[in-house]
Protein backbone atom coordinates (compact mmCIF):
# COMPACT_ATOMS: atom_id res chain seq x y z
CA UNK A 1 0.00 0.00 0.00
CA UNK A 2 1.22 3.13 -1.13
CA UNK A 3 -0.28 4.98 1.67
CA UNK A 4 2.13 3.38 4.09
CA UNK A 5 4.24 5.27 6.09
CA UNK A 6 7.00 5.17 9.20
CA UNK A 7 4.02 5.29 11.55
CA UNK A 8 0.93 4.22 10.12
CA UNK A 9 -1.23 5.82 7.30
CA UNK A 10 1.14 8.77 5.41
CA UNK A 11 -0.82 11.50 5.76
CA UNK A 12 1.52 13.22 2.25
CA UNK A 13 0.38 9.97 0.38
CA UNK A 14 -3.35 9.99 1.39
CA UNK A 15 -3.77 13.65 0.68
CA UNK A 16 -2.22 13.78 -2.79
CA UNK A 17 -4.66 10.81 -3.96
CA UNK A 18 -7.72 12.33 -2.52
CA UNK A 19 -6.92 15.85 -4.26
CA UNK A 20 -6.86 14.14 -6.82
CA UNK A 21 -10.14 12.32 -6.79
CA UNK A 22 -11.30 16.01 -5.91
CA UNK A 23 -9.95 17.17 -8.86
CA UNK A 24 -11.38 14.69 -10.82
CA UNK A 25 -15.06 15.04 -9.29
CA UNK A 26 -15.05 18.06 -10.48
CA UNK A 27 -13.89 18.01 -14.08
CA UNK A 28 -16.71 15.09 -14.23
CA UNK A 29 -19.65 17.56 -12.76
CA UNK A 30 -18.13 19.92 -15.52
CA UNK A 31 -18.64 17.26 -18.16
CA UNK A 32 -15.01 17.16 -18.74
CA UNK A 33 -12.83 14.02 -19.18
CA UNK A 34 -9.79 15.70 -17.88
CA UNK A 35 -8.98 17.92 -14.85
CA UNK A 36 -8.13 20.72 -16.59
CA UNK A 37 -9.86 24.15 -15.94
CA UNK A 38 -9.55 27.49 -17.76
CA UNK A 39 -11.40 31.09 -17.19
CA UNK A 40 -13.56 32.87 -19.60
CA UNK A 41 -10.62 34.13 -21.90
CA UNK A 42 -8.72 30.24 -21.28
CA UNK A 43 -6.28 31.25 -19.33
CA UNK A 44 -5.46 28.35 -16.87
CA UNK A 45 -7.52 28.14 -13.43
CA UNK A 46 -6.70 26.02 -10.21
CA UNK A 47 -8.80 24.81 -7.68
CA UNK A 48 -6.78 25.92 -4.81
CA UNK A 49 -7.21 24.39 -1.62
CA UNK A 50 -9.07 26.67 1.15
CA UNK A 51 -9.79 23.96 3.80
CA UNK A 52 -8.90 20.39 4.30
CA UNK A 53 -9.28 17.93 7.27
CA UNK A 54 -7.98 14.47 7.91
CA UNK A 55 -9.59 12.10 10.04
CA UNK A 56 -8.80 8.86 11.06
CA UNK A 57 -11.02 6.97 13.32
CA UNK A 58 -9.32 3.33 12.72
CA UNK A 59 -5.56 4.24 12.38
CA UNK A 60 -4.53 0.50 13.16
CA UNK A 61 -6.65 -1.17 10.32
CA UNK A 62 -4.75 -0.31 7.63
CA UNK A 63 -1.75 -2.69 6.86
CA UNK A 64 1.38 -3.03 4.58
CA UNK A 65 0.34 -4.84 1.65
CA UNK A 66 -3.26 -4.22 1.54
CA UNK A 67 -5.48 -1.87 -0.32
CA UNK A 68 -6.63 1.54 0.68
CA UNK A 69 -9.64 2.63 -1.43
CA UNK A 70 -11.63 5.76 -1.52
CA UNK A 71 -15.38 7.14 -2.38
CA UNK A 72 -15.94 10.85 -3.07
CA UNK A 73 -19.28 13.23 -2.89
CA UNK A 74 -19.23 16.36 -4.32
CA UNK A 75 -21.25 19.60 -2.95
CA UNK A 76 -21.92 23.25 -3.32
CA UNK A 77 -19.60 25.31 -0.33
CA UNK A 78 -21.21 28.95 -0.71
CA UNK A 79 -20.60 30.76 -3.59
CA UNK A 80 -18.12 29.56 -6.32
CA UNK A 81 -16.54 26.75 -3.96
CA UNK A 82 -16.53 23.00 -4.13
CA UNK A 83 -16.02 20.76 -1.47
CA UNK A 84 -16.23 17.17 -1.42
CA UNK A 85 -16.50 14.13 1.35
CA UNK A 86 -13.95 11.41 0.83
CA UNK A 87 -14.53 8.42 2.14
CA UNK A 88 -11.14 6.37 3.35
CA UNK A 89 -11.90 1.84 3.23
CA UNK A 90 -9.13 -0.51 4.19
CA UNK A 91 -10.13 -4.39 3.09
CA UNK A 92 -13.55 -2.93 2.78
CA UNK A 93 -13.85 -1.39 6.38
CA UNK A 94 -14.43 2.35 7.08
CA UNK A 95 -10.56 3.96 8.00
CA UNK A 96 -11.54 7.69 8.13
CA UNK A 97 -12.72 10.26 5.94
CA UNK A 98 -11.06 13.51 4.01
CA UNK A 99 -13.08 16.81 3.38
CA UNK A 100 -11.52 19.19 1.12
CA UNK A 101 -13.02 22.85 -0.07
CA UNK A 102 -11.54 24.36 -2.72
CA UNK A 103 -12.09 27.55 -4.77
CA UNK A 104 -10.53 28.05 -8.17
CA UNK A 105 -8.12 30.79 -8.84
CA UNK A 106 -5.49 31.99 -11.44
CA UNK A 107 -2.45 34.23 -10.87
CA UNK A 108 -2.89 38.04 -11.08
CA UNK A 109 -0.76 40.68 -13.43
CA UNK A 110 1.98 39.97 -11.95
CA UNK A 111 2.26 36.60 -12.50
CA UNK A 112 3.04 35.09 -8.88
CA UNK A 113 2.37 32.83 -6.70
CA UNK A 114 1.76 35.69 -4.01
CA UNK A 115 -0.92 37.42 -6.00
CA UNK A 116 -3.26 34.34 -6.85
CA UNK A 117 -6.49 35.60 -7.09
CA UNK A 118 -10.37 34.15 -6.98
CA UNK A 119 -11.72 33.30 -10.81
CA UNK A 120 -15.18 31.83 -12.31
CA UNK A 121 -14.15 28.86 -14.88
CA UNK A 122 -15.40 28.77 -18.37
CA UNK A 123 -17.74 25.98 -17.40
CA UNK A 124 -19.58 26.26 -13.87
CA UNK A 125 -21.29 23.39 -12.85
CA UNK A 126 -22.80 23.63 -8.85
CA UNK A 127 -23.28 20.49 -7.30
CA UNK A 128 -26.90 20.63 -6.55
CA UNK A 129 -27.17 20.11 -2.35
CA UNK A 130 -24.62 21.08 0.84
CA UNK A 131 -23.08 19.51 3.30
CA UNK A 132 -23.64 20.36 6.95
CA UNK A 133 -19.60 19.40 7.70
CA UNK A 134 -18.22 21.32 4.79
CA UNK A 135 -20.49 24.39 5.45
CA UNK A 136 -19.03 23.94 9.37
CA UNK A 137 -15.29 23.46 7.94
CA UNK A 138 -15.49 26.17 5.57
CA UNK A 139 -16.73 28.68 8.75
CA UNK A 140 -13.98 27.45 11.23
CA UNK A 141 -11.26 27.73 8.50
CA UNK A 142 -12.46 31.67 7.77
CA UNK A 143 -12.75 32.16 11.44
CA UNK A 144 -9.35 30.34 11.98
CA UNK A 145 -8.23 32.82 9.24
CA UNK A 146 -9.34 36.14 10.47
CA UNK A 147 -7.54 35.42 13.85
CA UNK A 148 -3.71 34.44 12.39
CA UNK A 149 -4.23 37.69 10.32
CA UNK A 150 -5.17 39.87 13.14
CA UNK A 151 -2.30 38.15 15.69
CA UNK A 152 0.67 39.65 16.33
CA UNK A 153 4.04 37.79 14.49
CA UNK A 154 6.67 37.97 17.19
CA UNK A 155 9.26 36.00 14.58
CA UNK A 156 9.29 32.98 16.60
CA UNK A 157 9.53 29.80 14.28
CA UNK A 158 11.70 27.57 12.24
CA UNK A 159 13.05 28.31 9.02
CA UNK A 160 12.49 25.81 6.06
CA UNK A 161 13.36 25.77 2.19
CA UNK A 162 10.62 23.87 0.36
CA UNK A 163 12.43 22.23 -2.59
CA UNK A 164 10.58 22.50 -6.14
CA UNK A 165 11.19 19.07 -7.34
CA UNK A 166 9.50 17.47 -4.04
CA UNK A 167 6.96 20.31 -2.97
CA UNK A 168 5.50 21.78 -5.70
CA UNK A 169 3.29 20.64 -8.09
CA UNK A 170 2.59 21.06 -11.93
CA UNK A 171 1.11 24.74 -11.92
CA UNK A 172 4.11 25.58 -9.73
CA UNK A 173 2.11 26.39 -6.51
CA UNK A 174 3.34 24.61 -3.18
CA UNK A 175 1.49 21.27 -3.06
CA UNK A 176 -1.26 21.41 -0.25
CA UNK A 177 0.15 18.53 1.40
CA UNK A 178 3.28 19.66 1.86
CA UNK A 179 2.10 22.31 4.60
CA UNK A 180 1.70 19.35 6.72
CA UNK A 181 4.71 17.74 5.82
CA UNK A 182 6.81 20.81 6.43
CA UNK A 183 5.02 21.19 9.62
CA UNK A 184 5.62 17.60 10.76
CA UNK A 185 9.24 18.46 10.01
CA UNK A 186 9.77 21.64 11.92
CA UNK A 187 8.16 19.62 14.57
CA UNK A 188 10.55 16.23 14.46
CA UNK A 189 13.61 18.92 14.57
CA UNK A 190 11.95 20.08 17.96
CA UNK A 191 12.02 16.82 19.54
CA UNK A 192 8.07 16.23 19.29
CA UNK A 193 7.97 12.60 18.76
CA UNK A 194 4.23 11.78 17.66
CA UNK A 195 2.50 8.88 16.40
CA UNK A 196 -0.03 8.68 13.48
CA UNK A 197 -2.31 11.85 13.13
CA UNK A 198 -5.63 11.12 14.11
CA UNK A 199 -7.16 14.79 13.13
CA UNK A 200 -5.94 17.48 11.25
CA UNK A 201 -8.00 20.45 9.49
CA UNK A 202 -5.80 23.05 7.58
CA UNK A 203 -6.82 26.42 6.67
CA UNK A 204 -5.07 27.72 3.65
CA UNK A 205 -4.16 31.32 3.18
CA UNK A 206 -1.43 32.08 0.62
CA UNK A 207 1.67 30.26 -1.52
CA UNK A 208 5.07 30.92 -2.11
CA UNK A 209 7.24 31.45 -5.20
CA UNK A 210 9.97 28.49 -5.39
CA UNK A 211 13.23 29.36 -3.65
CA UNK A 212 11.04 31.58 -0.80
CA UNK A 213 11.70 30.54 2.82
CA UNK A 214 8.65 29.20 4.93
CA UNK A 215 8.61 30.17 8.82
CA UNK A 216 6.75 27.29 11.32
CA UNK A 217 5.93 27.99 15.08
CA UNK A 218 4.36 24.75 17.10
CA UNK A 219 2.10 25.71 20.25
CA UNK A 220 0.95 22.94 21.88
CA UNK A 221 -2.63 22.69 23.00
CA UNK A 222 -5.14 20.92 25.67
CA UNK A 223 -6.39 18.23 22.93
CA UNK A 224 -3.51 18.76 20.76
CA UNK A 225 -1.58 20.87 18.47
CA UNK A 226 -1.40 24.39 16.65
CA UNK A 227 0.83 25.36 13.95
CA UNK A 228 1.09 28.22 12.10
CA UNK A 229 3.01 28.61 8.94
CA UNK A 230 4.07 31.84 7.33
CA UNK A 231 5.93 33.46 4.58
CA UNK A 232 9.18 35.70 4.72
CA UNK A 233 7.80 38.49 4.78
CA UNK A 234 5.49 37.32 8.03
CA UNK A 235 2.18 37.11 6.05
CA UNK A 236 0.28 34.56 6.66
CA UNK A 237 -0.03 30.91 4.62
CA UNK A 238 -1.60 28.72 6.66
CA UNK A 239 -3.11 27.84 9.88
CA UNK A 240 -3.10 23.54 11.08
CA UNK A 241 -4.72 21.77 13.68
CA UNK A 242 -4.51 18.67 14.74
CA UNK A 243 -4.03 15.65 17.65
CA UNK A 244 -2.61 12.37 17.44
Amino acid sequence: MAEMGFAGLSEPWLMRRAGDLHWRLIARAMGQSEALFTCARGEPLYAAFCATRLTIERPGLPRLGGALSMSGRLHRVGRGRYGSVIELFAAGAPVGRVELVTAFVGRGPEGGNRTLVRRAPRVLAVPAGADPALDALARDAARGARAFRAAPDDGAGRWFLPCPALDFNAAGLLYFPSFAALADRAAFEAGHRAGPVRRRAVCHLGNVEPGERLRVTRARRRQGWLDAIRGEDGRPLALLRGTD
